[in-house]
């Protein structure tokens, strides 16, 4: 299973030799039972592959990795309907395998640079997020995590609810004095429930997403209990049977709703950007922008849009990131080497700062700002550091 650290890790690798492999399967129908088009497809594109690494003089460490990606393509057959990615780097003795949800983000291609193509997992990295889903009864919880497509049901909260009993008196006497008990029996099992997701995912400085499950009739309730931390994760809230439900149910409905949540927090994102940018506070737009924001540690969200290109140098030895196509590197001299797509070294560099990185579908407010953009933490021309300067 890909971590979000495993990514990080992946962000940090570097191939002075230039020979990382990135090689992503995505598989399609096939035309018949053996799978042997695909064998086909992937042989096609690592010979292309190798046509180019002899081109650039580095095809011997190269043809190792691309020899090893052949008959992985041999064993395919679909992949049971996961996407295969594959980062190898031969002179560094690198071969790492994950199996990963099929998305529009992961198409077939076979790529070889200084460093792994990572652009694609940059949606993936979002949803690996630990979300937490609560199933809420009147008298019993069910706290479920998810990480990406897994779930595991991790506790139960049962309440102390009286048990009921068939007669309601003479004459229907303890039957409102009896419902009154039940419900604030109820109320007491929400509060506990409340304080324990404040316990578990509500500190302040957690990225945990929250959604509850629960019968419609008593969200309004369930609300009233849960602490303003939580309320600040809470993504949402679904219909579902809380006891009978099984895990896939919960997964399936959990997915939509996150689906829905991250659309919504990326307009919301995007339009804060051009706000600020706008307004010439805490956010850049356009290329040049956001790399001098990177290179002095503002930028705490990186905003990459679907129709982003561009290629620039990277220099091997500071990692200083530059837009124009020049031999050495313009902070220490050293030289630097092409690259063919820029958001790879910009997902490389902002996860190693710990931002996070967000792909935006296709909007033309975005796409005539250049298709990037970043939200910052700081200015640092406004700092003290910064005016000193």
């Amino acid at each position: 299973m890909i971590t979000r650290e495993t990514i990080r890790e992946l962000a940090d690798f570097q191939s002075p030799a230039g020979d990382a492999v990135t090689f992503y399967y995505q598989p399609n129908t096939p035309q018949d039972k053996s799978h042997r088009q695909e064998a086909i497809m992937v042989k096609d594109l690592a010979k292309e592959a190798l046509r180019r690494a002899e081109r650039a003089g580095k095809n011997g460490p190269v043809k190792a990795s691309l020899m090893k990606i052949l008959e992985l393509a041999e064993r395919l057959h679909g992949n049971q309907g996961k996407t295969k990615a594959v980062f190898a780097c031969a002179t560094k003795d690198l071969w790492r395998e994950f199996d990963l949800p099929m998305r529009e983000a992961f198409p077939t291609s076979l790529l070889i640079n200084s460093r792994f193509h990572l652009r694609p997992l940059a949606a993936l990295s979002e949803s690996l997020e630990k979300t937490c889903v609560c199933l809420v009864d009147r008298n019993k919880a069910r706290v479920f995590e998810m990480e990406g497509e897994n779930i595991q049901e991790k506790e139960d909260l049962i309440g102390d609810m009286t048990r009921r009993v068939r007669s309601d008196g003479f004459d229907g006497f303890d039957a409102g004095h009896n419902e009154r008990r039940f419900d604030q029996e109820a109320a007491a099992h929400y509060k506990r429930v409340g304080e324990r997701l404040l316990e578990r995912y509500g500190n302040e400085t957690s990225d945990n997403v929250i959604l509850i499950g629960c019968r419609d009739e008593v969200w309004s309730t369930i609300e009233r209990y849960l602490h303003p931390y939580v309320k600040q994760r809470l993504a949402g809230h679904f219909v579902i049977d809380p006891i009978a439900s099984t895990p896939d149910e919960v997964r399936q409905h959990a997915l939509r709703m996150l689906d829905q949540y991250r659309k919504s927090q990326h307009r919301q994102l995007l339009n804060e950007v051009l706000d600020e940018a706008r307004a010439n506070n805490n956010g850049a737009l356009g290329l040049r922008r956001v790399l001098r924001s990177m290179e002095q540690g503002e930028a705490h969200i990186l905003l990459l849009g679907d129709g982003f290109e561009a290629e620039g140098v990277e220099c091997g030895n500071c990692g200083h990131i530059d837009m124009r196509m020049v031999e050495h590197c313009a902070v220490c001299g050293q030289k630097t080497h092409e690259i063919d797509d820029m958001a790879d070294a910009l997902i490389g560099r902002a996860l190693r700062m710990r931002a996070k990185v967000i792909r935006i579908a296709a909007n033309p407010d975005f796409e005539r700002a250049g298709n990037i953009g970043a939200l910052l933490r700081f200015r640092a021309e406004r700092s003290v550091g910064g005016m000193l300067a």
